[in-house]
């Protein structure tokens, strides 16, 4: 992708696994139906804030509910280890991961409140590789999917007992619902023992409505200054509406301004619209203002865009508004002001937080994947919150391929040396599993979004072009290749080794990233050859960039592939990420340059696919014309023809999201509507899907149209 973090962004086996979830390393969730007493319905009884709801010591020397799963496993209270008493729950007899100890927690649990499950799990014996040990909900929605909520993970390849904690919601009616413990490999016995589910919250935690800030009361209705040193206060000098509005002056930083704290209102899972009126002070210069989200989680703070960049000039309101989606587990969430740039003191009125209706997708349409069956596989980018509800819906009727939006870049899994976060990127591997979709791995090098220790010697001091940091630079890119590739080897195929390694204003072509400055282009070629290594000779490997249609940058990526080639470099195939706009480039363009890379011998993937609306980088509509939709419908028909024109060349095309409510166009390259993919903010199919699917039901082209 070209950009990165710019919007707050989802094999099916014969048989008995038909019923089973395959994680990424195999079988992973099994059924049973235990039997246990039912437990007040919440109309019977109100529970409070703490409250123990059930503990499974096993002292009794037997189950106590828990079931085994898989045709050989068996479970049973044994007294030769424990972590409190004398009795812990023994699984063995495992012969593939998914076997395991599960429990029936429907009696126990109840919609919109929130739990916290907690236990304690031990390995029977030393594992030769880390083990990675889970607490996981199975739940089957009445009406709906099966979708697997991970509680709580760990790894270990020892024989301590290991603590696993976490909290778990749930919405809806539920026909099961199963908690179990997973243990990544196969065959290895474990214990567990003092599980616990508590109740942490008194009443449901439905999402409210939303917040509307006037500022009519004279108060700043909870807004605050986000740093301290800003004053934050309501004014009555001026106002949008009414006759108060909030001031914030003596600003220092750039991103000081006025906060708002939404943890209570917004839940995980939700989609929220947003907007905010805003008006610099009488004597400052034209300046721009965005609205951001900061969410803390386990002593970490992240930092989104929900509207872009904007630029107020003097003398008038200006309209920020957008959508978020609450994607992320968070211990706090706020809202706030922000500049790029200036400490310009602004007014800010009108402020509202709406929550978005629940989506639905349309399931009585074709699906998109099997127009192309036999051609490509039709993939889509997600993050781990779209494998869950109406969107991981959408992505298994319209879909057979999957990549991660953000989960699998290095930054995301390892921000910092040594430390892999791999929570977000394995559920989006487990899903994918579960629903029989391949997975393409999005990227293990690229010069964005990857940790700055990567780029610090090792006096943690940015890196010079020195023998020595040249093979610290180029260990430290093993390192990651090996983990990562070694994790996912046996259930991704398709690999963007290195992404966007061309930039066509250089002399040479090469752009002059860090991992070039320091490594010259040694990096590409270790990159391809580890990944070979590690991921083996069925794994396919991409060169990943974009604007790959433009014939210099082209000329210049077709010169290195082809040089890479002649020294037995590993590569299979180019990706063309192909962000196109409605008005470029041409079809012709983007055929030639499949074409010639072909010629090479190579595969070609269009790895992410969308077609914004604007023709420059400045214009903004309130409401996009249905013309453009129509002339988007019929440019789309006419790239997909050229894609089945050149399907022995191509093997995968996949678009860059799910839905218009999910695009980093919203804020690249600048804040504003567009809408760019096959489906609507609201999941519906666009005249975009319906030229692909049934031309009849699109209008006529406009005849200004020169399509």
């Amino acid at each position: 992708m070209r950009s990165g973090w710019y919007t707050p962004f989802c094999l099916v086996l014969a048989g008995v696994l038909l019923l089973s979830p395959i994680g990424w390393w195999g079988p992973s969730v099994a059924k049973a139906a235990p039997s246990m007493e039912p437990f007040p319905s919440f109309s019977d009884t109100v529970r409070s804030a703490g409250m123990t709801v059930k503990t499974y010591g096993f002292e009794q020397g037997n189950s106590d509910g828990w079931k085994p799963r898989g045709a050989y496993t068996q479970i049973a209270s044994v007294t030769e280890a424990a972590y409190g008493g004398t009795h812990s729950l023994k699984a063995t007899a495992r012969t593939a991961a998914w076997n395991r100890a599960e429990l029936d927690v429907k009696p126990l649990l109840l919609p919109d409140l929130e739990y916290e499950i907690s236990g304690y799990v031990k390995l029977d014996g030393n594992a030769a590789i880390p083990s990675v040990l889970k607490f996981t909900i199975e739940q089957q929605q009445t009406g709906g999917t099966t979708t697997w909520k991970t509680v709580a993970q760990a790894e270990t390849a020892g024989t301590s007992w290991i603590k696993l904690q976490g909290r778990y919601t749930f919405t809806g009616e539920m026909n099961a619902l199963k908690l179990y413990v997973e243990n990544s490999n196969p065959a290895q016995a474990y214990y567990v023992d003092e599980v616990e589910i508590r109740q942490v919250s008194v009443t449901r935690t439905n999402p409210t409505s939303g917040i509307v800030s006037g500022f009519e009361d004279g108060t700043a209705q909870g807004w605050v200054s986000r740093l301290g040193a800003e004053t934050v206060q309501v004014s009555n000098a001026d106002a949008r509406t009414g006759s108060y509005s909030l001031l914030t002056t003596g600003r220092q930083k750039a991103y000081a301004g006025p906060k708002l704290d939404v943890t209570t209102t917004m839940q995980k899972g939700s989609r929220y619209t947003v907007s905010a009126w805003v008006k610099l002070v009488s004597g400052e210069q034209p300046a721009k203002v965005r609205l951001s989200v900061q969410r803390d989680h386990q002593g970490q703070s992240a930092y989104e865009t929900v509207v872009g960049d904007t630029t107020i000039a003097t003398g008038g309101w200006i309209h920020l508004s957008g959508t978020y989606t609450f994607a992320h587990d968070a211990d706090a969430v706020s809202m706030y002001l922000e500049s790029p740039e200036g400490t310009s003191s602004f007014y800010m009125d009108d402020f509202e937080l709406s929550l978005v209706p629940p989506l639905a997708i349309e399931k009585d349409i074709p699906s998109l994947h099997g127009l192309y069956q036999g051609q490509f596989s039709i993939g889509t980018a997600i993050e781990a919150f779209q494998t869950e509800g109406a969107y991981g819906e959408l992505v298994q009727k319209h879909f057979n391929s999957v990549v991660a939006g953000n989960a699998m870049k290095p930054a995301s899994l390892q921000p910092s040396e040594g430390q892999f976060h791999w929570e977000e990127a394995d559920q989006i591997v487990q899903f994918a599993r579960q629903h029989g979709l391949e997975i393409r791995f999005h990227t293990l090098v690229w010069h964005n979004q990857t940790g700055d220790w990567m780029f610090k010697d090792k006096n943690r001091q940015p890196m010079t072009p020195t023998a020595e940091n040249k093979k610290l630079l180029l260990d430290r890119l093993e390192t990651h290749i090996r983990a990562v590739a070694a994790r996912y080897k046996k259930v991704i195929t398709d690999w963007d080794v290195v992404n966007e390694v061309i930039d066509p204003d250089q002399p040479d072509g090469m752009r002059r990233s860090k991992w070039y400055q320091i490594t010259g282009t040694e990096y590409i070629e270790k990159a391809f050859r580890v990944t070979r290594e590690v991921a083996g000779p069925n794994a396919r490997l991409f060169i990943n960039d974009y604007n790959t249609h433009e014939p210099k940058k082209r000329d210049f990526l077709y010169n290195l592939v082809r040089d890479l080639l002649a020294q037995g470099v590993p590569i299979d195939g180019v990706g063309h990420q192909t962000h196109i706009r409605l008005e470029f480039p041409t079809i012709a363009e983007i055929e030639q340059s499949i074409e010639k890379f072909a010629s090479l011998g190579l595969d070609n993937q269009i790895t992410e696919l969308d077609m914004g609306l604007y023709s420059n980088d400045t214009d903004r509509y309130e409401t996009i014309p249905e013309a453009m939709l129509i002339r988007q419908a019929y440019r789309y028909q006419a790239l997909f023809d050229m894609f089945t024109r050149q399907q022995e060349h191509i093997s995968n095309v996949t678009i860059w999201g799910t839905d218009d409510g999910n695009t980093w166009l919203s804020t690249f390259p600048i804040a504003r509507l567009d809408k760019p993919l096959l489906f609507d903010e609201r999941l519906k199919a666009k005249y975009a899907y319906w030229e692909l699917v049934d031309p009849s039901k699109v209008p006529p082209l406009p005849a200004e149209s020169n399509e």
